[in-house]
């Protein structure tokens, strides 16, 4: 590709450069690429670059961001990273998204509002602030246990949204987020996740789940969502399609229930997982399919999907829970059992055991990473 791509900002960087200043006085600094005075560090002497080999991975200044609203910065006052996410004004996601963390409640999965920080000049857009967070499904899950926690925090979850009348409207994968602190706990890049520093040839190391439990998941991205004044039952609507754009009656003329638009998505996100996950089908394929009819009236609600699901998991038996399960490769060119690479594990811990650490909570700790293809072994100590 060249120096042109790497050094070409694109519209969205450029909108972000433009409020690096302001951001910065408010707390938020934004990486190396998008202050205004960025020089690119593979132009600098000695900087290591080869023009033959273009090793623009080695620089993580090099790194394009392709998505429009959304940027991580570390907040100042605790050097900790965080998200800002541009906002429509006029939409209903800031509201929406007050609301819901004013209501303090187990099952509340809405992920935390941090900050709220309206631009100087443009009355039309205003930046959120939000937790820096991994997708809900990376790395592999390799247990049921930890498939089986985190559906039930996300059924949690939905059903607490539409108890307050709420639709999300665009339930899918990369609004479904884990709060990866103890799963990932060197950190890792906003860009590539799997890496510490943007760089490929670093990654981050991760955990099981079912080793640091309990792990958070949350929705984000509440832009489609909306409030439903006349509730589930009589609730209405058209247009606002989602990123799945599978689900059967969606459309721009015919009025459709929302509620059970918000149903088939979380159920075709773990549909999803059980093709690639086989051990979760045959406890929950049922509910899955149900979830997923193709006529709206046949789906569960909210509240009676959580008591099902909650009947299928007391019938599980404990040491099916934590048996390591196996994994179908999402696609020809990925084997996610390449994720187990580099799994962190200690002195006293194998891989295979699920049992939660009970150094877990205790501070840091001496980590090894392991990484059997290349026989590597490296003791790494996380940040503090």
């Amino acid at each position: 590709m060249g120096d042109t791509y790497h050094l070409t900002l694109s519209p969205y960087e450029k909108w972000w450069i433009q409020y690096q200043p302001f951001l910065l006085t408010r707390g938020y600094q934004l990486r190396p690429r998008y202050q205004r005075d960025w020089v690119p560090s593979w132009t600098l002497p000695d900087s290591g670059f080869d023009p033959e080999r273009e090793n623009y991975h080695e620089f993580e200044d090099g790194i394009r961001e392709m998505r429009k609203n959304v940027l991580d910065a570390v907040r100042l006052s605790d050097r900790n990273k965080v998200v800002l996410r541009r906002v429509i004004t006029a939409s209903p996601e800031l509201s929406i998204l007050e609301y819901l963390n004013t209501r303090q409640h187990p099952h509340n999965r809405t992920v935390p509002l941090l900050d709220v920080i309206p631009l100087p000049d443009d009355d039309s857009t205003l930046i959120i602030v939000i937790p820096f967070l991994q997708q809900f499904d990376v790395p592999v899950f390799r247990h049921l246990r930890e498939v089986v926690e985190c559906m039930r925090q996300y059924f949690q979850g939905l059903q607490f949204m539409h108890f307050h009348r709420i639709t999300h409207r665009d339930v899918c994968a990369l609004n479904m987020m884990m709060d990866a602190t103890k799963v990932q706990p060197f950190g890792f890049h906003f860009r590539f996740s799997k890496t510490i520093d943007g760089n490929l040839e670093h990654p981050s190391g991760w955990r099981d789940r079912c080793l640091v439990a309990p792990v958070d998941y949350y929705f984000i991205d509440f832009g489609l969502s909306s409030f439903h004044e006349e509730g589930a039952d009589q609730a209405r609507d058209v247009a606002a399609v989602g990123q799945d754009k599978t689900v059967p009656e969606l459309s721009d003329d015919e009025p459709y229930n929302p509620f059970k638009v918000d149903i088939y998505q979380l159920g075709n996100v773990f549909l999803k997982q059980s093709r690639r996950h086989p051990t979760l089908s045959p406890y929950f394929g049922s509910l899955l399919q149900s979830m997923t009819a193709l006529d709206p009236a046949a789906r569960p609600s909210a509240a009676q999907l959580l008591t099902a699901f909650e009947d299928l998991c007391s019938r599980i038996p404990e040491n099916e829970l934590d048996k390591k399960m196996p994994n179908i490769p999402q696609s020809p060119y990925y084997s996610g059992e390449s994720d187990s690479d580099y799994e962190l594990v200690t002195d006293s811990e194998s891989e295979s055991n699920c049992e939660p650490s009970k150094a877990s909570d205790s501070g840091p700790r001496d980590f090894v990473l392991h990484n059997p293809k290349f026989g590597l072994y490296l003791r790494l100590v996380p940040h503090t």
